[in-house]
């Protein structure tokens, strides 16, 4: 059988180009034009002022966080269902995770539940959201857009203003996506991103933050070079971090974006050709972008219809290991051992999903017959 991997970038641009223009002029470090270039293009895509770029998306969030003032004692909302690397820079600060519960469609955090979880779980004392059972407070929701479908944000953020608790998106998954035309990490205080080799624009591996407030991304730089003050004394005036993205990713970076608008159109119509092919199954259905969003399917998802039975991840292992290059979706934070003793406010809901949805092939080269081949697998697939 022919290996389909899961996710391959498409290095099909000025990549190579940049690079050697990196390589000539000796700017490969933290600093340089590229960084400079990279961050400028990335603010006007997503009409900012300023874009700070980091090492990775977790650091993106980290910084973040620490910019909005979560700090040690505090809580994070955050869903269950996200890449651990939601979940830990909330420890980076000294906080805890509260998981919430998801809503099935779309796998994003449920506004519903979120809202239910407010009114019932938490007191309002006229500055702070506070956990009833013990009165700690609650600096800030994480939303994540999952798997490129952005979170019904205006329902959220009705929610949220209610009780001033700010807002932080995750839009590591979701760059370019839409919901109610406005892009995917412009809702609320700040955005965060992430460039994984495996992402819809990738540096290898980095990361971006905007922000709302030009001076909270002002501080995200700052602290991304170890909060240094003075470009000659190395003068430092806080805890700062080693977070900066180098000039040669950054240079990657530039090169990817200028691809952005046709590596979507790209991955839409890919989901479109899986939703044809599988619109006769009894068995799979693909899950499609929620209402009112502009979906970028950095991970096209089909979710096994028949009852759920822990066997499900074992035969999709087994399909990976054939060379059809599927994968589980994220692990609910909850049920790891890692965070069993986290607040969660989660039912079984996130199991099932867990144990019914795969991530499809979903290269931004992925050819017809490629996808054709996938699905023929998945039409095979029997856990019986």
């Amino acid at each position: 059988m022919k290996v389909i991997p899961n996710y391959v970038p498409s290095i099909s641009g000025n990549e190579k180009k940049y690079l050697v223009e990196c390589i000539d002029s000796g700017w490969v470090s933290p600093v340089g034009p590229f960084v400079d270039r990279f961050e400028a293009d990335f603010a006007k895509y997503h009409g900012v002022s300023t874009a700070a770029a980091v090492g990775s998306g977790t650091g993106a969030i980290h910084l973040s966080m620490i910019a909005m003032g979560v700090r040690k004692g505090d809580y994070v909302l955050l869903p269950t269902i996200t890449f651990i690397g939601s979940a830990n820079p909330i420890k980076y600060c000294g906080a805890d995770p509260i998981f919430l519960d998801v809503e099935e469609k779309s796998l994003n955090v449920d506004p519903q539940k979120l809202h239910r979880f407010i009114q019932e779980d938490c007191t309002w004392n006229k500055k702070n959201l506070l956990y009833k059972k013990d009165g700690r407070r609650i600096a800030a929701l994480l939303v994540v857009h999952l798997y490129g479908n952005v979170v019904a944000m205006d329902e959220v953020l009705t929610i949220t203003k209610k009780y001033n608790l700010p807002v932080i998106e995750d839009a590591a998954e979701s760059l370019g996506a839409r919901y109610q035309n406005r892009l995917a990490g412009t809702f609320a205080d700040m955005g965060c991103f992430s460039f994984n080799g495996n992402k819809i624009v990738t540096t290898g591996g980095g990361g971006m933050i905007i922000a709302k407030d030009p001076e909270k991304t002002k501080l995200c730089k700052h602290l991304s070079t170890q909060a240094k003050t003075s470009t000659f004394g190395f003068i430092h005036d806080r805890i700062g971090y080693n977070y900066r993205l180098s000039n040669l990713c950054a240079a990657v970076g530039v090169a990817q974006f200028e691809q952005l608008d046709t590596f979507i159109q790209a991955k839409r119509e890919q989901a479109k050709k899986y939703q044809e092919l599988f619109s006769d199954s009894s068995a799979w259905e693909i899950i499609f972008e929620p209402p009112q969003c502009f979906g970028t399917y950095w991970m096209v998802l089909a979710r096994y219809k028949c009852p759920v039975v822990p066997e499900f991840l074992k035969k999709i292992e087994e399909l990976a290991k054939s060379g059809i290059g599927v994968r589980p979706i994220w692990h609910p934070l909850h049920l790891m051992p890692l965070f069993k003793n986290e607040i969660n406010h989660c039912g079984s809901l996130s199991y099932t999903i867990y144990h019914s949805t795969v991530c499809l092939p979903s290269s931004v080269g992925l050819t017809d017959g490629e996808i054709e081949i996938v699905a023929q697998a998945l039409k095979k697939f029997s856990l019986t």
